[in-house]
């Protein structure tokens, strides 16, 4: 693997941490999930249901472990897909699980598994994300019987053609 190679991928992943905001939360800042009361809502209306985010931390694979995995939401369709580029990593997968919680509250999971003796490099997974709105993907690997939370990001929708 030229050093190229390994120098994008590192600017990515440390991209993808800036970006996902997990390089400056502080522990005073976290606050635990409360439990809510629901309020009976007018007859004319539909309650909405909201899933609390987890806060299991996010923890990069080790170098010699590592998938290169890429979260997108395409804005025009809304379909959200989880892409998987190959790594040093493949070899040992055994799983690689996508969560996507909806802007409407609805959660929706696929996944991965090795089979056959190796996840591909080139691999994919797809699920309907809402047009508007923010979703919300994270994304596991199991890793040599051990489970990573490799992503964790929300994912901005903006429909041009509305």
């Amino acid at each position: 693997m030229s050093s190229r190679t390994i120098a994008a991928a590192c600017a990515a992943l440390f991209f993808c941490a800036l970006f996902a905001g997990c390089t400056s939360p502080t522990q005073a800042e976290i606050q635990p999930v409360g439990t809510t009361i629901a309020t009976p809502a007018p007859a004319t209306t539909s309650p909405v249901v909201t899933v609390p985010a987890t806060y299991e931390p996010v923890t990069p694979l080790p170098a010699n472990q590592m998938v290169y995995l890429e979260l997108t939401k395409d804005r025009p369709t809304g379909r959200i897909t989880l892409l998987c580029s190959g790594g040093p990593g493949m070899v040992a997968a055994q799983v690689i699980r996508l969560r996507v919680t909806l802007a409407d509250g609805s959660v929706a999971e696929k996944q991965i598994t090795n089979d056959n003796g190796q996840i591909p490099n080139d691999a994919s997974i797809v699920i309907q994300g809402t047009l508007h709105g923010t979703d919300h993907g994270e994304a596991w690997v199991t890793s040599s019987g051990k489970v990573y939370k490799v992503i964790d990001q929300n994912l901005a929708s903006t429909n041009p053609y509305s």
